[in-house]
C-alpha cells in the first residue's frame, strides 16, 4: 500500500482590506472623470483662446511698438513672440489663474457631495486620504497643463504675429532667444508654485463645504481680501505674511537683472500656506460625517 498521501488544498493569502483600498480609484480613472466635466474643458479652451483674443485686441488697438513715455511690459508686448508671452503671463497670473484654481479645487469634494456621489466613492472602498490626494494630484495636473497650454499658445501666436527674438526688457536690452525661453520657463514654474497656497485653500474649503460654489467663492474672497490688505501701508510687516504677498515675484524674470529675494519669499510663503491648509483639509476630511 502506497504511503503517499494526496496533497491537501489550502487557501492562498487573503488580501486585507487596506490592500484593496490602495488599488482602488486609479489616477487615470479620476483624470478621465475630470476631463469629462464641463468646467475643466472650459478652462482649457479659455487658456487656448486667450492669446488669440489678446492678439485681436492689439490689432483693433492699432500698430505695435512702444508707446511714447511708457515703460511697462504692455508697451513692448508686440516686440517679439517671447515678449508677447511674457505679457500674457503678467496679465493672467493674478485674478484669472486664482479663479481657475478656485474652480478646479473647490469642486473636488464639494462637487461630489452636491451630486450625491461622494458616499458611493467611499464605499468602493477607497480610503478618504487616498481619494483626497488623487483628486489633488489630478486637479494639479490639469492646472499645470492649462498653464503650459496658455504659454505654448502665447508663444505660437506671438511668434507668428511678431516674429522670433528674445524678450524686450522695458528700458533695457533685448535678451537672447535661449535666455528668454529659460526665463519664461522659470516664470511659469514660480507661478505654478505660488498658486499652491490657493489650491490648498480650495482643498480645505472643498472638504468643509457642501456646495462647490461656496468652496470656490471662499478662495476668491480670500484672495481679494488679502490683495486689499497688502495695499494698506499701515499694516507694516503684517503684509509680508499675507498669502498674496509677492504674487508678481515672477516678473523679476522679465527684468534686466533678476532679484531672487522676492522670488524665494513667494515660493516659501506659498509652500508653507499649502502645507498648513492641506494638513487641515486631510484632518477635517478624515473626521467628516458624510451622509450624501
Amino acid at each position: 500500500m502506497s504511503s503517499t498521501q494526496p496533497a491537501l488544498w489550502t487557501p492562498g493569502p487573503i488580501p486585507v482590506a487596506s490592500d484593496r483600498v490602495r488599488r482602488t480609484l486609479p489616477i487615470r480613472v479620476e483624470f478621465a472623470r475630470q476631463i469629462s466635466q464641463w468646467r475643466v474643458r472650459v478652462v482649457l479652451i479659455i487658456f487656448a483662446l486667450l492669446p488669440i483674443v489678446v492678439r485681436l485686441a492689439f490689432l483693433i488697438g492699432g500698430a505695435g511698438g512702444p508707446a511714447a513715455g511708457r515703460t511697462d511690459l504692455a508697451a513692448f508686448a508686440q516686440a517679439s513672440g517671447t515678449t508677447f508671452t511674457a505679457f500674457i503671463l503678467v496679465i493672467t497670473a493674478g485674478f484669472l489663474l486664482t479663479l481657475v484654481v478656485a474652480l478646479l479645487f473647490g469642486d473636488m469634494i464639494a462637487g461630489e457631495a452636491s451630486r450625491s456621489t461622494l458616499k458611493y466613492l467611499l464605499t468602493i472602498p477607497v480610503g478618504r486620504t487616498r481619494l483626497l490626494f488623487v483628486k489633488i494630484l489630478v486637479s494639479s495636473t490639469v492646472l499645470v497643463v492649462g498653464i503650459v497650454l496658455l504659454t505654448g499658445m502665447s508663444l505660437l501666436v506671438g511668434t507668428i504675429s511678431y516674429g522670433g527674438g528674445g524678450i524686450q526688457i522695458p528700458v533695457g536690452p533685448q535678451l537672447e532667444m535661449g535666455e528668454s525661453m529659460l526665463r519664461i520657463l522659470a516664470a511659469v514654474a514660480v507661478i505654478c508654485v505660488h498658486l499652491a497656497w490657493a489650491a490648498a485653500l480650495g482643498t480645505m474649503f472643498t472638504v468643509m463645504a457642501e456646495a462647490p460654489l461656496a468652496a470656490a467663492g471662499g478662495v476668491v474672497i480670500t484672495s481679494i481680501l488679502s490683495s486689499i490688505l497688502e495695499r494698506i501701508p499701515d499694516l507694516g510687516i503684517v503684509r509680508n505674511y499675507l498669502p498674496t504677498w509677492n504674487t508678481d515675484a515672477f516678473r523679476q524674470f522679465f527684468e534686466a537683472r533678476i532679484n531672487y529675494v522676492p522670488i524665494a519669499d513667494s515660493v516659501l510663503s506659498a509652500l508653507i500656506y499649502a502645507l498648513i491648509f492641506t494638513a487641515v483639509a486631510v484632518w477635517w476630511f478624515r473626521r467628516k460625517n458624510i451622509s450624501s
